[in-house]
């Protein structure tokens, strides 16, 4: 029964904090939103740098050398959207961390 109680009272709790977030300002939703997304996808900087910079260079140097950009890149944007998304109700709303707001833009540098 306690756990129960927990459960809900958890579950308010976050839907009052998410409520708050959207009314106060569409943007702090926007925030949580960036974090999330890019927390989920920072994966994919390691084959979008392994590609930029094959075609910069050469393929064999995007593969070394783009492979160990994109492993840091893909930590940056974890930690980018981790901090978002823990941070979204605390101003300002629109300065993402990265230069790039999400992964898939960039890609025709």
């Amino acid at each position: 029964m306690v756990k129960k109680i927990v459960v809900l009272v958890l579950a308010v709790v976050i839907s009052f904090a998410a409520v708050n977030a959207y009314a106060y300002d569409r943007n702090a939703a926007t925030k949580l939103g960036r974090g999330l997304a890019n927390a989920a996808t920072c994966w994919i900087e390691l084959p979008k740098q392994i590609y930029l910079v094959s075609k910069e260079r050469e393929p064999f140097t995007g593969a070394i050398y783009g492979a160990a950009q994109g492993l840091c890149y893909s930590a940056l944007r974890l930690a980018g959207g981790a901090y978002d998304a823990v941070t979204f109700l605390i101003p300002p709303y629109d300065k993402p961390l990265l230069e790039d707001e999400f992964v898939f833009e960039g890609w025709d540098e």
